[in-house]
């Protein structure tokens, strides 16, 4: 895909939401723990990737680079301290809430930065995981789902 997209402010701040929240659903699906090594993984990932992705993602995690870290810790402290399912259903209807700008950018947008998405949760679910760990289907497919994405 060449295509290079032309994100509005609203946009890239939802998006990037999205990879914010992505990272701490992994980082707490396990366990219900954010470690330290999670939060590091996902720090670093979403660096790396404000240079080294897909040039159609590149300008979301470029907006996010700045901010990340920052972003982390203000939306892990908005988690509820219930019970592992009211964390992950939380988190769940964020990461719903912030991709309902993916239908203004377009279907083939949406099928990328869906795959982008999965790949980032798995980097930082795996980061602080055990083999048999990373053999559970992450709560994250059941939101995409919603959008027609698998």
């Amino acid at each position: 895909m060449d295509e290079i997209y032309d994100y509005t402010e609203d946009q890239l701040k939802n998006l990037g939401a999205a990879v914010v929240w992505t990272a701490l659903l992994a980082a707490i699906h396990f366990d219900g723990i954010i470690n330290p090594e999670e939060k590091a993984e996902a720090i670093q990932i979403a660096h790396i990737r404000a240079f080294s992705t897909a040039d159609y993602i590149k300008p979301v995690y470029m907006h996010l680079d700045s901010h990340f870290e920052r972003d982390f810790d203000v939306y892990s402290a908005m988690i509820p301290s219930g019970t592992q399912d009211e964390k992950e259903e939380y988190i769940g209807e964020k990461i719903t809430e912030a991709l309902l700008v993916l239908p203004e950018i377009g279907p083939l947008f949406t099928q990328y930065f869906s795959d982008d998405l999965k790949s980032f949760y798995n980097k930082v679910f795996q980061a602080d995981s055990s083999i048999f760990q990373t053999f559970l289907m992450p709560v994250l497919s059941g939101h995409l789902k919603k959008f027609g994405l698998k």
